[in-house]
């Protein structure tokens, strides 16, 4: 397989992960923009109506899993859903930062509802059979699978970097609107990239890979679970629900991702009240982890090889726990300024997190493979979703929660989040050997 067919994989997440990472990035300022003393919109309402889509997208997701599953049963290619959502993002996008002051507030509402109502329909319906892909491009290699998998999670903090450095640069120079167009207009063509990245040969498993079957007790091939193309809806949802190595898997991603959440949310926080820097100062804790982890990827599908993605995410969810717990005594000058120690204490969590992210995928299409193969790829991922954008809503109201409390005990409520966030962690672990089958190998290698 080139290296321009893995380019053409890897854009689809860019594009999609840059219009998600905007919207939750700008909709609060965007609704609280003033003319005249007045708001374009009240934020605590925006605030509810993006929660109420957010379970939406949440609901959706098996249902799109579930779609892209029979769509491979009937003997078509899931890469073809992709021309059915890819534009709807970046639509939906557009119309939600549409609206202006101008405009009556029917008509600003009506706009908002269903630009988020477009792009969160389009991000589900692209997205799960999207990163389904990974089964179907590479249902006999483990090595591409890895690589895939990896592509995946450097996607997202490409985004990630994106919406820190550009997009504040479009919105102050061009206004929202004008950036939602922009870069809409760029996801578009980006994301319909994936669609060409399909090998032209499917390759079989190597010696190595055959040994990781033996070693990992898997099938590691499509239609590996009997009867895997005949299943209804409800009986994917209980294969998945009754797999014990999933279970396991939701509740160690479901960690580290809660921990993701609770820290980006308390950065803010950190660098202006622990740290007595702006919000601008934001981009000097996470510009360095991201620095760090983006070159970190091109390491995590040995460290797939060497340890199996099980072993990977645990040592990585341990470790990132004592670098998030450790920023809870930020303040002091260990090296340079206070702001320099902090920037480097974050820096160490680069190739954590960059390990955790590009494993993610990579274990879920393990755990597909062992029940069914493509057949159930697409649930496996829905229901994967379904729990990781609940819990993870479930941990922005613990953020908020804590920030509520600052009047009354000060900065004990910031430091309180790095010590949440490194918990999350550490509970993902637990729950992770809790939960697994037993004699279940968390050293897969690969």
């Amino acid at each position: 397989m080139s290296p321009l067919k893995y380019i053409f994989f890897s854009c689809g997440q860019i594009g999609i992960m840059t219009l998600n990472r905007f919207l939750l990035q700008w909709i609060v300022i965007f609704a609280a923009t003033q003319v005249d003393g007045k708001m374009l919109f009240p934020a605590t309402a925006v605030g509810a109506l993006l929660l109420g889509f957010r379970i939406f997208d949440g609901i959706t997701d098996p249902l799109a899993g579930r779609l892209s599953d029979v769509w491979i049963r009937k003997g078509r290619e899931r890469r073809s859903l992709l021309w059915f959502s890819f534009l709807l993002p970046s639509i939906g996008l557009v119309l939600t930062f549409l609206p202006n002051h101008g405009m009556e507030p029917g008509m600003r509402w009506s706009l908002l509802a269903l630009g988020m109502f477009l792009f969160f329909l389009g991000y589900t319906f692209y997205a799960i059979p999207y990163w389904s892909l990974i089964g179907d491009y590479a249902p006999d290699n483990f090595r591409r699978r890895r690589v895939f998998s990896n592509l995946l999670g450097s996607g997202t903090l490409i985004a990630t970097a994106i919406g820190f450095v550009v997009s504040p640069m479009l919105v102050v120079g061009v206004g929202y609107t004008t950036a939602a167009v922009i870069l809409g207009v760029l996801a578009v063509v980006i994301m319909a990239l994936p669609y060409f990245a399909a090998p032209s040969d499917r390759f079989m498993p190597s010696k190595e890979d055959e040994s990781a079957d033996a070693v990992a007790g898997v099938a590691g091939v499509a239609g590996a679970g009997p009867g895997a193309a005949s299943l209804t809806l409800m009986e994917s949802l209980r294969v998945a629900i009754k797999h014990r190595r999933f279970l396991a898997l939701i509740a160690l991603f479901s960690g580290s991702q809660m921990s993701f959440t609770i820290m980006t949310t308390a950065a803010p926080f950190i660098a202006i009240h622990l740290l007595n820097g702006t919000p601008g100062d934001v981009a000097k804790l996470l510009g360095p982890l991201l620095l760090v982890a983006i070159p970190c990827f091109l390491m995590v599908p040995r460290i797939s090889a060497r340890l199996g993605w099980e072993r990977g995410m645990v040592v990585g969810s341990i470790g990132l726990a004592v670098v998030y717990t450790s920023t809870a005594a930020l303040g002091v000058s260990l090296i340079g300024s206070p702001m320099l120690t902090a920037g480097l204490l974050f820096a160490l969590g680069g190739p954590m997190v960059a390990a955790l992210l590009g494993l993610e995928a990579e274990g879920v299409v393990a755990c597909a493979s062992e029940s069914g193969g493509e057949h159930v790829i697409g649930i496996y991922m829905g229901i994967f979703n379904f729990v990781v954008k609940i819990l993870n809503g479930f941990a922005i109201f613990i953020a908020a929660a804590l920030v509520g409390y600052q009047e009354e005990v000060g900065v004990i409520a910031i430091r309180a989040m790095s010590f949440v966030a490194g918990g999350c962690l550490v509970l993902g672990v637990v729950l992770y050997y809790c939960a697994r089958p037993p004699g279940s190998p968390d050293n897969q290698i690969n």
